[in-house]
């Protein structure tokens, strides 16, 4: 006759240590995941766009893709389903030399300009 095959079990002790060192392993992983949401990945040009957006825009216009309604200007979403790229360029010009409506003039550069709308067109993307 064979004999019977051992079996190996922890003992109470070591099985608590085992899980102490799991949890402890678990909770330091945690740990190091970021708390801040991370930045969306744009082309340079289209991240440039999306700092002059934040600093220079969110006062009036809401930026990103938020459902709330801008405080006084239209959403930027809302203004890239109206304009395409020409009249974007064509709007921006406008701006920068005497704004349009309520909107005070914005001193852009061409390089700014060129910058919001490749933001305006990762607006479309993200949909």
């Amino acid at each position: 006759m064979l004999p019977a095959p051992s079996r190996s079990y922890l003992e109470p002790s070591s099985m608590r240590r085992l899980i102490m060192a799991f949890s402890v392993a678990s909770l330091t992983a945690c740990a190091s995941l970021p708390t801040t949401p991370q930045k969306l990945a744009f082309s340079p040009t289209a991240d440039r766009g999306l700092t002059f957006a934040q600093q220079r825009c969110s006062g009036c216009h809401m930026v990103g893709l938020d459902e709330t309604s801008a405080t006084e200007g239209p959403r930027f979403r809302d203004l890239q389903m109206r304009y395409n790229r020409l009249s974007l360029e064509n709007r921006f010009q406008e701006i920068s030399r005497h704004g349009t409506g309520e909107m005070p003039p914005v001193a852009l550069s061409s390089s700014d300009a060129d910058d919001l709308i490749a933001y305006f067109e990762t607006l479309d993307r993200r949909f």
